[in-house]
Parts: structure tokens; C-alpha cells; sequence
């Protein structure tokens, strides 16, 4: 699925804009990290491709088609957002929660049934977190609710991945294995877009880095780019070393 953002502009005031004529064209299969301060429009951008903030200039478009003009359950067949962990208000099994993902897919008033079932323990699996099923979402770690997160988000089979920050409370085992499982779905075919304030993480993991700043993309480079020019040292202003050993690029500050 192709998503176009033209021209995309918002502001919570109607003065300053966090957004700023911002324009981005992403394919399916490709992983594209998202970099920037806190306030530089990250988070403003994916409510407003949820839909949960109305655009106030430019176009949506996922294959061709209009956002603004799809129903809330037709954009939930497109676009699924992870959010960062967070505590929750009310307690589900695991599997409840991740049959969550799959309402989009049904009639108001039905019930989940078998087929749903099987995408939702599906999910878990891929997440290797298939033993947690039946375990209530508020006994777990932090880090275990996140893939519970990241599992819901698949199995409600939109093809545009959101994920906000996916790994900032994850073990560094559980960072790799999700990171490795958002490269393994853009290669099914998924497109992911991942913010996140990890700079390594981004040049090993994604496709594109798109570095944002008030609103606007001043950069929009693959991994190898960037390593060979000053763009993340003058968008930082802090003085670094991108070094390639084997397949991992290594990003070393110069303090």
C-alpha cells in the first residue's frame, strides 16, 4: 500500500504550526524511521494520519485514495498505530486484547469468531508471546505489554504500521527480536514507520531516515547517506563519527 502526505500542514492554535508543509512518499515493503526532538511534530503527524486530528492543509492519500474521506472502520483496514506503553485502566487476557486489532473486520454488533481467533494467536506467536494468551494485561511488564501492543496492531491487517517509539521500555533482547520482527513484516509487504530517539537503532534497522524538525523533513536519507555526510551532526549540532564494522553501522558522539 502507498501512503502520500502532500503539502501537510497543522496547527493546534492556529498560529504556530507543528506541522509545515510537510510531504512524504512511502511504498509498502519499506521501514522508515522517523528522528527528531520532543515537539518536532512526530507524534502531531501520526494523529493526524489516524485521523484523530483533521488535517488543516494538504492530502492523505493511501493508494490513491483520500483518508479524510474513509470511515473510521475503513482507515483501521489501512493504518494501525502502536502506541508507547503505557499502564492501563482496565485489565484483558492477552488475547482479548489483541483480538481488539480485529473488530475493523466485523459487523457493530458480532462477536469474534474462529477465524478471528486464529489471526489474533497468530500474532501473539509471531511476537513470540503465544504463553502470555491468557494472562491478564495488567500483570505484565511493560516490556511484555508492548509486543502485546505490536501483536494487536497486526492482527488488524492494515498494511501501514505506526509505531511510536516501540522500544523505549523493552529489554535489549525483546528491542532486537522487535525490530527485526518490524523489518520482517515490511518484507512481507507491510510499510512501517517507526519514531523512535534511537539514531543506531535507525541506521541498522531502517530503509529511510526521515529527520524532522518544527514540522518540516530536513532530511530524507537511506542509512548509507547518512553515514557519509554531516546531516545528523548538524540536525543534532553534536559531534559524531558514523563508523561501519562488518553489517552494523555504529554511531560515536565526539564529547
Amino acid at each position: 500500500m502507498k501512503l502520500e502526505i502532500r503539502n501537510l500542514s497543522f496547527s493546534y492554535d492556529g498560529r504556530r504550526k507543528v506541522l509545515d508543509g510537510l510531504s512524504l512518499s512511502a511504498d509498502e515493503g519499506q521501514f522508515i524511521c522517523l528522528l527528531g526532538r520532543n515537539g518536532a511534530g512526530k507524534t502531531t503527524l501520526f494523529r493526524t494520519l489516524l485521523g484523530t486530528l483533521r488535517k488543516k492543509e494538504g492530502e492523505i492519500l493511501t493508494d490513491g485514495d483520500d483518508l479524510s474521506k474513509l470511515s473510521a472502520r475503513e482507515r483501521a483496514g489501512r493504518i494501525a498505530y502502536i502506541p508507547q506503553e503505557s499502564s492501563q485502566s482496565f485489565s484483558y487476557t492477552v488475547l482479548n486484547a489483541v483480538l481488539m486489532g480485529t473488530t475493523n473486520r466485523i459487523s457493530t454488533l458480532a462477536s469474534p469468531g474462529e477465524k478471528e481467533v486464529n489471526t489474533a494467536i497468530e500474532a501473539l506467536r509471531r511476537f513470540g508471546i503465544e504463553a502470555l494468551k491468557d494472562r491478564k494485561t495488567d500483570s505484565l511488564s511493560g516490556g511484555e505489554r508492548q509486543l502485546v501492543l505490536c501483536a494487536r496492531a497486526v492482527s488488524q491487517n492494515a498494511r501501514i504500521l505506526l509505531f511510536d517509539e516501540p522500544t523505549s521500555s523493552l529489554d535489549w533482547a525483546n528491542q532486537i527480536r522487535t525490530l527485526s520482527l518490524i523489518r520482517s513484516l515490511t518484507r512481507e509487504g507491510y510499510l512501517a514507520i517507526v519514531s523512535t530517539h534511537n539514531v543506531q537503532d535507525a541506521l541498522n534497522y531502517a530503509d529511510r531516515i526521515v529527520l524532522l524538525d518544527r514540522g518540516r523533513i530536513v532530511s530524507d536519507s537511506t542509512p548509507a547517506e547518512l553515514a557519509e555526510n554531516s546531516a545528523l551532526a548538524d540536525f543534532y549540532s553534536l559531534p559524531l563519527t558514523i563508523k561501519r564494522v562488518d553489517d552494523t553501522y555504529v554511531c560515536i558522539p565526539e564529547l
